[in-house]
């Protein structure tokens, strides 16, 4: 049989065989490619997954807060809570109310905040903390809106009403030459701010 006759007889074979290698290498080269492509891909979903991982655990702990209970409970003391309770939820940690308590003065549906008192009265007792620390932040915020003649710098004291660039320098060198105000009332001193003036500055400023 010469080597014409032995490539016809076998030429399907070669054929097949050469297809099926094709196909092969074909597949290979693809694998190859995806797994290149897919690594990137997994540190991309890892990194996302730990990141969320990360946000989930931060919330979690700035959803931690510590509330201080007082008077009539079974167990004053204080107790770690979370931003969802409510003021009765903490009561309960508490051991809840005592024989003695006046259920009638605490607003048991607010919700609970860091740092929070919260103080049960007994029977015939009467709240004054809630009153004070009310007229406490009031006088805080109040104080906040102001602005302050010893440490206003120039740009904000030009934010008061009627006080230009000239005006705030003189208040700046006033205090430094005077080691600053005492009370709102030295502005008076200072040339240019007469009654009518301090008058409309005096709801605006702080010593």
């Amino acid at each position: 049989m010469d080597y014409r006759t032995l490539l016809q007889k076998y030429k399907h074979y070669i054929i097949v065989g050469g297809i099926l290698s094709t196909v092969t290498l074909i597949m290979i080269i693809f694998l190859l490619v995806r797994s290149i492509q897919k690594t990137p891909v997994e540190e991309e979903v890892l990194g996302t997954l730990t990141s969320s991982s990360a946000t989930l655990e931060t919330e979690s702990i700035s959803q931690q807060l510590y509330v201080d209970i007082k008077g009539a409970v079974k167990k004053p003391g204080m107790y770690e809570g979370s931003a969802d309770m409510r003021v009765w939820d903490a009561v309960m940690l508490a051991g809840g109310l005592g024989e003695d308590a006046d259920t009638k003065q605490v607003n048991y549906s607010e919700r609970i905040t860091d740092q929070m008192v919260i103080y049960v009265p007994k029977v015939g007792e009467e709240i004054q903390i809630a009153e004070q620390s009310a007229d406490s932040m009031t006088k805080e915020s109040n104080n906040l809106s102001k602005i302050n003649l010893n440490k206003a710098s120039e740009n904000e004291l030009q934010s008061l009403p009627g006080i230009g660039q000239k005006k705030a320098q003189e208040i700046i060198r006033y205090r430094e030459e005077n080691g600053g105000f005492k009370s709102i009332e030295d502005l008076k001193n200072i040339s240019g701010f007469g009654e009518k003036t301090f008058e409309k500055l005096k709801d605006s400023i702080t010593a």
